[in-house]
């Protein structure tokens, strides 16, 4: 019975050592219509502690195999502890110039982990990052299973 506690209490902590160890994951899977409605902006926050690292800022992208856009117009708004705001706008590519997709995909289902700022230096305190699309073709943006944001030391 110490056995199987000691093994059970071992193979647990080797779990949480795996699991994500960065300052911030969050991602959100769109409704079952896999649509990324314009109005539907999505906010992450969180707060910086340690001011000593450098941090990298990753948007996770969800999406259906062979999307059928080669870039997507992301528009990434981040609001400091100190009250200013920083405006990023990418034309984020999810294909190759070959048509080959950029995303890790398994299946029906590629996930693309886009860096939009890298070796950052972030001051402590809250942030909060609204993160939205300006898609001109529709109201929504198609075949997109879900959207994330990553910050990692």
């Amino acid at each position: 019975m110490k056995t199987k506690i000691l093994f059970l209490s071992s193979l647990f902590f080797i779990l949480i050592s795996c699991t994500f160890s960065g300052t911030f994951n969050q991602f959100d899977k769109m409704p079952e219509n896999n649509h990324w409605e314009k109005s539907d902006s999505k906010i992450y926050e969180f707060e910086i502690k340690d001011d000593s690292k450098f941090y990298n800022m990753v948007f996770q992208f969800s999406h259906v195999y062979d999307y059928q856009f080669a870039t997507v117009p992301i528009q990434f708004l981040i609001e400091k502890p100190d009250g200013k705001t920083e405006s990023i706008a990418v034309n984020m590519p999810i294909k190759e110039t070959n048509g080959k997709e950029i995303a890790e995909c398994s299946g029906d289902i590629c996930d693309l982990k886009y860096p939009f700022k890298e070796k950052t230096k972030l001051t402590k305190g809250k942030y909060k990052i609204t993160i939205s699309h300006n898609f001109k073709g529709a109201s929504y943006l198609p075949n997109v299973i879900g959207i994330g944001l990553e910050v990692i030391p």
